[in-house]
């Protein structure tokens, strides 16, 4: 088994590449089906060709010079014979105020062009010809877009060593064994080399397109989930090696309700993620398709590998702290929380729940209006200065591209016109579906901005109906986020109903699975609001992605019904033998180690996420942190066990308890 798996992976790795290669970053794939901005960049696509605009801003601290002038013209002229480039302004734009000029470059968008490479060819240029003392920036769609792009690439190698080091350390940190780390770290990267390889060949083959930051929550997913799996089965397996000498013994024994609790653990967490492949929006399905596969693979290799490891090192693996039979686990700790439980289980459960609820007043500082492009990322990027100066010198403006049928573009002009905050209109030569490129007064991706196009999608719906559509950069964006809340209503039921449907087949229970469930939920509540005032009041967030909350949602849920069925299957065990309230009691103690250590781990593998310079990732990765810690911590360790205990053996209504 071992070496059947050691040659898969490194076939495995032979045969695949990096995920970046085969990430999507342009077109309307990173859209929501059905989108009317989508609709835009087809029809573009088929008519001329979509183009990304990119907008050079050249500004200096004092009055424009006419060297400057001059040195910008020359930049234009030089950008015209970049390969890619398919449009531009006939002459740099001055501000108002004198000390900022604005050319606008369009950059082909066509499928195989790469905008980064265009991006910084243009960087280049602007950067050998300026003059003393004149400073110029790529902005816009398409700078924004490859910085964006390059944000990944610069981190992905770093991504994957922090990870590493992580699982290394928590291993190293719980076994407290120069040997034992060895067996589950080997074991989790043949897990991430074969899952990987799969989304991978997934990918190149068409059948899944990996979008935005999946491959970064994938490599941490896939790494959390993995070590948390391995922590639980050698657990398991040091805890049976206490009983009984016979190595095999234990080990067949340690697998008997250990594959069986990681099995249903890895049906929860991959159907719960999975669930988002029914998304519009593409990077929701992006994400849950890849995860839910990485999970799979890997809960396969480590009921297979893990096992086989474990066996070859036997007792000897955990040196210096070798089990022996008829030895005592020392559990000092969890044998206090345990007995604080069982003694006032009601102050324990109702002081845990007031806990978190008091956490969730955070919720009124929640502002998910989108974050705008000037504060996408964690750094000073160019495209981020590029925004700056044009906020300091030019009014704010959206670009949007209205598209009307040959036939009513007259009319879709006229209502152009006279749209509230449009600044500038430029029309397109005639065409099937001509074209006008729009520039609104906002900052894409701002209530303002939201407000702007609806009011010109009405105006132009009004003069030309289903013969016009407004899309464009601001609009994209917009859509993306009318589409996350669809999803969310359509999603957050799907997960409930999946998960509880699970728990039921598991628990043998109805109680249960919702006491399990409003747990996690009310858990789920209670992150979301501390993290909403940690972003606002300390880092300097004040606004979140529309797709946070729905992110936040289906990745707690999944990992705090994770850990409830770490605790609940070895409740459900070990009431065969016990009092359902004795029983709990009994499963805190042996699970609430190696529960936190998995949190730990899981917490960990997250907050790496926050290396990327990306604002809605950063967000991502410190919410799911933060959450797990408090799954962990206060609804595993006090709430679940206290309400278990309080309630006894009616929790597992309407099945008769076996005691």
């Amino acid at each position: 088994m071992v070496v059947a798996w050691v040659a898969i992976a490194v076939a495995a790795v032979l045969a695949s590449g990096p995920l970046d290669d085969v990430r999507v970053t342009s077109g309307s794939s990173m859209l929501a089906r059905g989108a009317e901005s989508a609709r835009v960049l087809d029809l573009l696509a088929k008519q001329s060709g979509r183009v990304v605009p990119a907008l050079v801003v050249y500004e200096r601290p004092g009055p424009l010079q006419r060297a400057d002038l001059r040195a910008a013209r020359q930049d234009l002229r030089q950008f015209a014979s970049v390969p890619g480039v398919v449009g531009m302004a006939s002459d740099p734009l001055p501000s108002a105020d004198g000390h900022a000029l604005q050319v606008t470059v369009l950059l082909s968008g066509k499928p195989g062009v790469l905008v980064s490479p265009l991006v910084e060819r243009l960087r280049q240029i602007t950067a050998e010809g300026s003059p003393p003392g004149l400073i110029s920036h790529v902005s816009g769609a398409g700078g924004a877009a490859a910085d964006y792009v390059d944000s990944f690439r610069r981190v992905d190698g770093t991504l994957l060593a922090l990870s590493l080091a992580v699982v290394l350390l928590v291993l190293l940190a719980v076994y407290r064994s120069p040997v034992l780390w060895v067996i589950p770290m080997l074991a989790v990267v043949v897990a991430y080399l074969c899952s990987a390889a799969a989304i991978y060949a997934l990918a190149r083959s068409g059948l899944m397109t990996l979008r935005a930051a999946t491959p970064e929550v994938f490599t941490v997913l896939v790494f959390g989930v993995a070590t948390d799996y391995a922590l639980l089965l050698v657990a398991r397996y040091r805890e049976r090696l206490r009983t009984t000498a016979d190595e095999a013994a234990a080990l067949k024994d340690a697998l008997s309700g250990g594959i069986r609790t990681v099995v249903a653990s890895a049906l929860t967490v991959a159907g719960g993620v999975g669930c988002l492949v029914v998304a519009d929006t593409h990077a929701l399905r992006s994400i849950g398709a890849a995860a839910a596969v990485g999970i799979l693979i890997t809960t396969a290799v480590m009921v297979t590998l893990l096992p086989a490891l474990m066996l070859l090192g036997g007792r000897r693996a955990f040196w210096p702290s070798t089990p022996r039979p008829g030895e005592t686990a020392r559990d000092g700790l969890w044998r206090g929380v345990a007995g604080f439980v069982g003694q006032r289980p009601r102050l324990a459960w109702a002081g845990s729940a007031l806990l978190l609820t008091m956490l969730c007043l955070g919720l009124t500082t929640l502002d998910a209006s989108g974050i705008p492009p000037s504060s996408l990322f964690t750094m000073r990027t160019d495209s981020v200065a590029g925004y700056d100066a044009l906020r300091r010198h030019y009014p704010a403006s959206a670009p949007v591209v209205v598209l009307a049928r040959q036939d009513r573009s007259a009319a879709v002009e006229q209502a152009v016109h006279t749209a509230e905050g449009v600044v500038a209109m430029r029309p397109g030569p005639p065409a099937p579906w001509r074209t006008f490129d729009v520039v609104l007064a906002a900052e894409p991706n701002t209530p303002e901005a939201q407000r702007l196009v609806e009011d010109l999608r009405g105006a132009v719906r009004a003069a030309a109906g289903g013969a016009a559509l407004v899309g464009g950069f601001t609009t994209e964006l917009l859509d993306v986020q009318a589409a996350l809340v669809d999803d969310a209503f359509l999603i957050v039921p799907l997960i409930l109903l999946v998960v509880g449907l699970i728990l039921v087949v598991l628990l043998r229970s109805l109680v249960a699975p919702l006491l399990l469930m409003g747990t996690v939920v009310l858990s789920f509540a209670a992150t979301l609001g501390l993290c909403s005032a940690l972003f606002t009041q300390f880092l300097g967030y004040p606004v979140v992605d529309a797709s946070f909350a729905l992110y936040a949602f289906v990745f707690l849920m999944a990992f705090g019904i994770d850990y409830n069925i770490f605790l609940m299957a070895r409740v459900r065990e070990e009431a065969v033998r016990l009092d359902t309230r004795e029983a709990t009691l009994h499963a805190l103690r042996a699970t609430g180690g190696v529960i936190t250590a998995a949190g730990v781990v899981l917490a960990a593998a997250f907050f790496v996420l926050t290396v990327l310079p990306l604002v809605p990732v950063v967000q991502l990765g410190l919410l799911v942190a933060i959450g797990v810690v408090i799954d962990t911590v206060i609804v595993r360790s006090f709430l679940v066990p206290a309400l278990a205990h309080h309630m006894g053996r009616r929790i597992w209504w309407p099945a008769r308890a076996a005691s």
